[in-house]
């Protein structure tokens, strides 16, 4: 009973006692902390394995889909990872490709031991990776504006601009993006010249040919084509350049080259050009009609190029306002000068002045009933300020005279403010080669009228100008395929791009007193009397008419990327102006321009990662 009462009462003592329990609740919230920490640690490593992981997968797919990617997708995913360390961790991948996309996914895990979860029953942990990424190329409108002034030529800044925009062609504009992609290329100097299928449509006036004589004849006088149209060369002649129009306007479209004149070949071209004629005419199946030759340009020695008109000539042996392209590309064959026997070919020459008639006969000329144009050699044509408040094409039917303001150098540019027809606007063009061929081929021209460049890219995005687009279509200088462009502004289907580069700010607006005063194809303007031009168009306006494309464009939802290629501070901020924003803006020098053009190019093709 003793032993009862004594146990009772040390129990009964043992739960009334309260000292120690502060002992027994620290060691369970150091118990608990310790899981806590430890967790936390887990879970660190947890984390920091799962973001390599991913970064790698990231890495792994942004490179598989990108569609200059030759290797397999899948192939690519796993060498990524492999050279990472993680072969093991990739789990699957699965491609979806098409003529435009490919989407590409990756998942995968690995197991890591845990060392404090443990004694929460979790003997490891799974972190898990997913990525997917995709380059999907939609409808893409470009229009890539380059500048070809004369300032180009400094620091070998053409030579290293043509393989640039070459390999940002090459980018855009491959097999799978064939029938997506359409590229208009807008090479600009003191204006941009449209070519003469769209100046016709624009209803450009051509000018007429002068005549000296300021009274009219009453009566038209019987006229004998006795075949002095050239002025004896004063040195060999290097090369002669001879012109025909096959459309009636009076300008060139076909011009074929002689060249390799032996120093005792004749001077005087009208020795031997009614040969030279026929054996084209005779030799090219475009050319059927003696009406077609409109005349010749010369190359020789320290003398100048010069331009003779023969079809509707007013000034004789006297030189005349027309096109001097004899160097660069030139639509047409070229011949040696010893293949062609002059003397027998001479006998089937036709006149162009004589209709049917032969060489020497007497006929009626009346220029008055039926005026002969200039031969421009260009097909510019004038946009006024108000038009620049518009993303319209040429209002006006007023041409720009052919003319050239700063000092020329033969080697690398050709004659004129306007670029020459073999310049003109590249339309909505989806021919990769043709493109390549082009840029390859770029002559330099006098000026620089960034505004304008900008004007004829952003209108070849606006779709209001899809009439002017059918024309060209039409005239077969548009693959029928993309009737309907440009696709409508905000398309969601659809990307518009402008890539303009320049390598200095934009100038004044010259233009000649008398626009067809033939000195003009001659003698720089610089170098006439200061009466003989005006300045038709401030720096300033100028440079406010490029701001005020470059905001219609970032309003119609167009994306501007532009390059200031080696300029001063003052054209870099212009371009900076210009752009969508900072990050779609450089200034580079030198060889930087071909990276500069790669990334634009990829950007332009939307790589980006999905998930």
């Amino acid at each position: 009973m003793d032993r009862c009462k004594t146990i009772h009462g040390r129990t009964y003592r043992f739960l009334k006692r309260e000292d120690g329990n502060v002992t027994v609740f620290s060691v369970l919230m150091v118990l608990l902390t310790l899981v806590i920490s430890g967790a936390a640690v887990d879970i660190m490593r947890f984390e920091s394995t799962r973001a390599q992981m991913q970064t790698q997968m990231d890495r792994a797919v942004l490179a598989a889909a990108d569609l200059d990617q030759y290797l397999s997708s899948d192939a690519v995913v796993r060498d990524y990872m492999d050279k990472a360390g993680m072969k093991d961790v990739l789990l699957g991948t699965q491609v979806d490709w098409g003529f435009n996309h490919r989407t590409v996914k990756a998942w995968g895990e690995t197991t890591i031991p845990t060392y404090f979860l443990k004694m929460s029953g979790y003997d490891s942990l799974t972190p898990p990776a997913l990525s997917v990424a995709e380059e999907k190329i939609a409808n893409v409108e470009i229009s890539l504006v380059l500048d070809i002034s004369g300032s180009m030529r400094w620091n070998e800044r053409m030579v290293r601009l043509k393989p640039a925009a070459q390999n940002f062609v090459h980018k855009v504009m491959t097999d799978e993006t064939n029938g997506v992609t359409t590229l208009n290329l807008v090479p600009f100097a003191g204006q941009v010249n449209p070519g003469d299928i769209l100046f016709d449509y624009f209803r450009g006036e051509r000018p007429d040919i002068p005549n000296p004589d300021p009274e009219p004849t009453p009566e038209p006088e019987p006229v004998v084509d006795d075949g002095d149209y050239f002025t004896p060369w004063g040195q060999a002649i290097s090369n002669i350049v001879i012109y025909f129009d096959t459309d009636g306007d009076d300008i060139y479209n076909r011009a074929h080259k002689i060249e390799g004149f032996p120093e005792d070949a004749p001077r005087d071209v009208d020795a031997f050009y009614r040969g030279a004629v026929a054996y084209m005419i005779a030799h090219d199946s475009k050319l059927s009609d003696p009406g077609q030759f409109l005349g010749i340009s010369i190359k020789g020695g320290w003398q100048r190029t010069r331009y003779f008109q023969v079809k509707g000539d007013q000034n004789g042996p006297h030189s005349d306002l027309g096109p001097t392209s004899n160097r660069g590309r030139i639509p047409g064959s070229t011949y040696r000068y010893g293949e062609i026997d002059y003397a027998t070919w001479a006998d089937s020459y036709v006149s162009p002045n004589l209709g049917d008639l032969a060489a020497g006969t007497e006929t009626t000329v009346d220029s008055a009933v039926d005026p002969v144009h200039i031969n421009m050699p260009s097909s510019c044509v004038e946009i006024y300020d108000p038009e620049f408040d518009t993303t319209e094409l040429p209002l006006s039917d007023d041409y720009v005279p052919h003319f050239h303001h700063w000092d020329i150098d033969e080697e690398v540019m050709d004659w004129g403010w306007c670029p020459g027809e073999q310049m003109a606007v590249q339309y909505y063009s989806a021919d990769r080669d043709a493109l390549l061929q082009f840029i390859g081929d770029m002559r330099m021209h006098d000026g620089t009228g960034t505004q304008y460049g900008m004007k004829y890219g952003l209108a070849l995005l606006d779709p209001a100008n899809r009439d002017e687009v059918s024309h060209l279509i039409a005239n077969g200088l548009v693959d029928a395929r993309f009737e309907g462009r440009p696709i409508d502004w905000h398309d969601p289907e659809t990307e518009k791009y402008i890539v303009l580069m320049t390598d200095g700010q934009t100038t004044d607006q010259f233009r000649p007193n008398d626009p067809r005063d033939p000195i003009n194809g001659e003698v720089e303007l610089l170098q006439q009397a200061a009466t003989s031009y005006y300045n038709m168009s401030l720096q300033s306006k100028n440079k406010s008419n490029l701001q005020k494309q470059c905001d219609l464009a970032r309003q119609r939802g167009v994306t501007v990327f532009t390059i200031a290629f080696e300029t001063d501070d003052a054209a870099a901020a212009e371009m900076l102006a210009c752009a969508s924003s900072a990050s779609h803006f450089f200034h580079v020098q030198g060889v930087e321009i071909y990276e500069t053009f790669d990334t634009i190019a990829r950007q332009i093709n939307n790589l980006r990662l999905i998930q």
